[in-house]
């Protein structure tokens, strides 16, 4: 099967988080809010993310196109049962409503 990796860049943030942690699962659930917002839960959440809630997010300043895309990897990697690596910050959290902020995601 062939690898995809996504690689996030977050120029409007605040403050730059650093890419420190990697955790890989399966996804076991996928949620939409609004067409801004991206939250997906692994089965196994990493626990030293210091975020409020255990789910990962997608910034909610993407485009559509870039959201359509990460959405569209998410299904096929939940429907496939495949492991997904997820990058974020575990030392210095990026939390965006309150849930850790994905930095990376290969499928």
């Amino acid at each position: 099967m062939r690898k995809l990796v996504l690689l996030l860049t977050f120029i409007s943030m605040p403050c730059m988080a650093d890419y420190t942690g990697n955790h890989s699962s399966r996804i076991s659930s996928v949620k939409i809010y609004n067409n801004n917002v991206i939250y997906f839960q692994l089965e196994n959440m990493p626990t030293d993310h210091k975020c409020q809630y255990n789910y990962f997010t997608l910034a909610s300043n993407l485009t559509e196109e870039q959201r359509e895309r990460y959405f569209s990897m998410l299904l096929a990697a939940r429907a496939s049962q495949a492991t997904v690596s997820v990058g974020y910050d575990k030392n210095n959290p990026a939390c965006e409503t309150n849930r850790p902020l994905v930095h990376a995601l290969e499928y």
